[in-house]
Formats: C-alpha cells, structure tokens, sequence
C-alpha cells in the first residue's frame, strides 16, 4: 500500500513541475523587467539633471547621453537618430536596446536642447535645435527600451519584444 502511494506521488509531481518550472521562469523574466526599467527610470532622472546643469561648462546632448549611459547599468542605449526630437512611436530597435532622446518637457513650447548644444536649423525628418540658454524651460530625457524575454513562454506572447519608454523631466534655472 505504501509503495503505491508513493508512485501516485511521483506520477502528480510530474504532472505539475513543467507548471511550476514554467512559473518560475516567468517569475525570472519579470524580474529582469523590473531591473530594466528602474535602471532606466534612474539613468533618465539623471540625464535630465544633467541636462539643466549650468555654470563655465555647459552641457550638450552628448554630455547627456553620456550622464545617461554612464548611470544605466546592464542596459545598452544610443542616442536617438533625432535626439532633440519627441520620440517616435514605435522606433526600430534590436532586442534589449534603447534610445535617447532630449527634447521640451511638458508646457515647453520654446526649446528643446540643453545650453551647451550648438542652434542647428531642421535637416531632413530632424526637427531644429533650440537650445535652452535662458529662463524656466522644461527639457525631458525620454529612453525608450526594447526588453526582450529570455523564456520561450514570453517570447512566444512577445515576440518582437515589450518597448519601455521612461521620461524624467526637469527645468532649467540658468
């Protein structure tokens, strides 16, 4: 008799370890997604604080992204094509990628670049650059991220992969 249970025991474990394999992998991918995004909601608020800085030296939009990449750790990221530009969006990007883009925050009608970035007229899909050399102006740092799962499971429900987008905004006081 008890030899007979424990085979039935052995029988229903096999029936529920792909299920409980499978929530844990999940649970792994959820994780992962997690990290990205506090890691890019970090590096962001620290691009966007690098963004407004004032003083001898002012920053550029490659003092920005290099703020940003410098602070997203695990994460690989480039500057958008149009970096001054509102992201488009669905951008094109590789799994596990993203872009940069520094552009007008929120009731920012006037600029969209840091101080230190020279005035460019519009070139091509590219918006002009509009610096922000004084006054009170929003500028935001938005990151938009392609995270690809790693299981099979959630490739299989995403499989062009899950687009993050964080945007930390800021004024600047120069």
């Amino acid at each position: 008799m008890k030899r007979r249970k424990r085979g039935q025991t052995l029988v229903e474990m096999a029936m529920i370890s792909p299920f409980l394999i499978m929530i844990l992998l999940v649970m792994i991918d959820c994780g992962r997604a997690a990290y990205a995004y506090s890691t890019l909601a970090g590096a962001a608020r620290d691009g966007a604080r690098a963004a407004i800085t004032t003083g001898s030296n002012r920053p550029d939009n490659a003092w920005v992204a290099g703020a940003v990449k410098q602070n997203a750790y695990g994460v690989q990221l480039s500057p958008g094509s149009c970096m001054n530009d509102a992201p488009p969006a669905s951008p094109s990007m590789t799994p596990d990628t993203g872009l940069i883009y520094v552009g007008a925050g929120s009731g920012n009608l006037t600029t969209n670049a840091p101080a230190g970035q020279a005035p460019a007229a519009a070139v091509g899909s590219c918006g002009a650059v509009i610096p922000s050399y004084a006054g009170h102006n929003a500028l935001a740092v938005t990151i938009k991220y392609n995270f690809q799962p790693l299981t099979p499971f959630g490739s299989q429900f995403f499989p062009g992969g899950i687009v993050m987008t964080v945007t930390s905004t800021m004024s600047t006081e120069y």
